[in-house]
């Protein structure tokens, strides 16, 4: 487990410096560069239909009255959504121009109907591969960590709205409420098709849920 008082002492919103030393310290992309691609919802489909409709980025499900959605979001939406919560923000998984994406980000989105509360662990998320590679949401020691390697000295300055940006610990969603932030991923690597983000830990009262949401390349212009 991350020391929580690190995971605290986190920056989310850092200059450019920031950006540019988070992308560094991720996986380079492969050397042969593929096709471009998007991401959408689903699994592969190994001929699609001529008048299929395009894909969607944005998925759903319900648990127990919990509504979840969770949405890829690129750079532009990416951009768009972390200027609903706060303004001024800076995208602290912004590249330079002609570099690949710093992270794959999701909205995610919590809207509890149930008569209980619900609770959300980001720690037991995990992306897994159809290669079979996994891995888990970065985490504001993440962010802390490339913030430092970065030479930004005000760190306690973004300390009381990192968390307005990012799922980073256990979150409460109280009967009746709404609650949406970002979970952050490392760039996939590799020839993947398609992925699965699957939530192993959605408390809805007294009962433990798990949820998967499947999403998969396209090649761009199908």
């Amino acid at each position: 487990m991350r020391p929580t008082a690190v995971r605290r002492a986190a920056v989310v919103l850092a200059p450019a410096a920031l950006a540019v030393a988070l992308s560094s310290a991720l996986p380079s992309a492969a050397a042969k560069p593929e096709p471009p691609y998007r991401i959408v919802v689903g699994p592969v489909v190994k001929k699609k239909a001529p008048d299929a409709p395009p894909g969607t980025t944005l998925a759903r499900t319900n648990i127990k009255g919990l509504g979840i959605v969770i949405e890829y979001a690129d750079a532009r939406r990416r951009g768009e959504y972390l200027k609903t919560l706060v303004p001024a923000v800076s995208d602290p998984f912004a590249t330079p121009p002609g570099r690949p994406e710093g992270a794959l980000t999701f909205v995610v989105t919590f809207d509890n109907q149930s008569p209980r509360d619900a609770v959300f662990q980001p720690g037991n998320v995990a992306i897994l591969t159809d290669r079979g590679d996994r891995d888990f949401p970065l985490d504001l020691t993440d962010l802390y960590l490339s913030a430092e390697r970065a030479g930004v000295e005000d760190l306690q300055r973004v300390v009381d709205r990192a968390t307005t940006i990012l799922f980073d610990s256990s979150t409460s969603i109280p009967s009746g409420a709404s609650k949406s932030r970002l979970l952050a991923f490392r760039p996939l690597e590799g020839k993947w098709k398609q992925f699965q983000v699957h939530f192993s830990f959605l408390q809805v009262g007294t009962e433990t849920h798990s949820a998967s949401f499947t999403f998969r390349k396209e090649p761009l212009g199908n």
